[in-house]
């Protein structure tokens, strides 16, 4: 995110590469789940990124989302790459029951998005902000949790970055509301 907005402090996680995409075996329950709540969680806000690429009127607001487009493309395909080494589905339990440990499984609604595509063009910038805020608290608090959770060393280090650097962007987005 260096180069977003005004925070040149905030930063991505590294686009992965050759080495970054390997992982270890070792990985326990916990491991699997957050992966593929993320893949789904960043889906979400593929969605959203995608909208605000498009209808933002803010020059850093379109920066931001095309960086975290970028970002977060490398992270789906080196996420499900990791999934695909340990035979996992990259597909999320649904099922309420299966998310009932960690409060359930954060989603940005149909409905929030449906809201903020039909959003008046002088709503866009302020409406996307505000949902795209509380979705990446979200990652913050599913990154936390397989922090603590997670066997695996490369994704809880994966969780660590993606924590660090949706704090960023959340402090990056309320400065932007604060402007």
């Amino acid at each position: 995110m260096a180069g977003c907005g005004t925070s040149p402090s905030t930063s991505e996680p590294p686009a992965p590469t050759s080495e970054a995409v390997q992982v270890s075996t070792a990985h326990n329950a916990a491991d699997v789940m957050y992966l593929q709540m993320m893949i789904a969680h960043h889906g979400q806000g593929l969605e959203l990124v995608g909208l605000a690429g498009t209808r933002a009127q803010q020059g850093e607001i379109r920066t931001l989302a095309a960086a975290v487009q970028a970002t977060q493309d490398d992270e789906v395909t080196m996420m499900r790459s990791w999934l695909d080494t340990w035979s996992k589905p990259a597909a999320v339990d649904h099922d309420p029951a299966a998310h009932a440990e960690h409060g359930g499984l954060p989603a940005t609604g149909p409905e929030q998005i449906a809201a903020l595509r039909d959003a008046a063009v002088t709503d866009f910038d302020r409406s996307f902000i505000n949902l795209f805020v509380a979705h990446q608290h979200n990652a913050v608090e599913m990154s936390q949790w397989a922090e603590e959770r997670g066997e695996n060393p490369e994704i809880r280090d994966f969780a660590r970055r993606v924590r660090e650097s949706r704090a960023d962007q959340i402090a990056q987005m309320l400065a932007y509301l604060n402007s």
